[in-house]
C-alpha cells in the first residue's frame, strides 16, 4: 500500500511541475514576442526621427547627443565629435 502511495504522488508532483513548465514556457514565449514587437516598433519610430540608420549587412548607425554608435554583429563602436575627423580621415586612405 505505502509502494502505491509513493509512485501516485511522484506522478502527481511530475505531472504538477511539467503543467507548470509548460505554463512558464508559454508566457515567455509570449513575452520575447512582444519584446520583439516593441523593439521593431522603437526601431521604426528611431528611422523615421532620422536618429537611427540600419545597413544591409546588419550594421546599425544611430547617434544620441554628440556620440555616434556604430553596432555590428560583435562589436560595437562609439564615437563622439573629437574622433569623427580621424575616422573619416582612416576611411579616406
Amino acid at each position: 500500500m505505502q509502494k502505491e502511495i509513493l509512485i501516485f504522488l511522484g506522478v502527481v508532483s511530475l505531472s504538477l511541475f511539467m503543467t507548470i513548465h509548460n505554463h512558464n514556457k508559454l508566457a515567455m514565449n509570449s513575452n520575447e514576442i512582444q519584446l520583439i514587437e516593441q523593439r521593431a516598433s522603437q526601431e521604426n519610430i528611431l528611422i523615421e526621427d532620422g536618429n537611427l540608420i540600419k545597413l544591409n549587412s546588419g550594421v546599425t548607425l544611430s547617434k544620441s547627443a554628440d556620440l555616434i554608435i556604430i553596432k555590428q554583429a560583435r562589436s560595437t563602436i562609439i564615437l563622439n565629435g573629437n574622433d569623427a575627423k580621424e575616422v573619416i580621415a582612416f576611411l579616406e586612405k
